[in-house]
């Protein structure tokens, strides 16, 4: 499985749209994510985990604490993952509660 992109939108510390796009990596088939502590390393498996299993990353966060603390009520959560398995591509969209 190789991911090609991943937008989340009020999600975890994030109120608005986060869109990663992996495909900038080109055949690399492995990524790095590094950054100071607290820029949102943990979100992107949050997003993909919850995309694949409807589950955060870790045992710690149920799905009802993805949506982000600075979203509003009208703010929509959600999470798309788009990628890749042999020649296939497949998207999953989640919307929690």
């Amino acid at each position: 499985m190789r991911p090609t992109r991943l937008v989340m939108n009020a999600f975890g510390p994030y109120r608005g749209k986060v869109d990663l796009d992996f495909t900038k990596f080109n055949a690399s088939s492995i990524y790095l994510i590094s950054g100071q502590t607290g820029a949102g390393k943990t979100t992107i498996f949050d997003g993909i985990s919850y995309a694949l299993y409807n589950k955060a990353s870790s045992s710690v966060r149920e799905t009802d604490m993805l949506k982000s603390q600075f979203a509003t009520d009208e703010d929509l959560c959600s999470v798309e993952l788009t990628f890749e398995m042999g020649t296939t591509s497949y998207r999953v969209k989640r919307i929690p509660k």
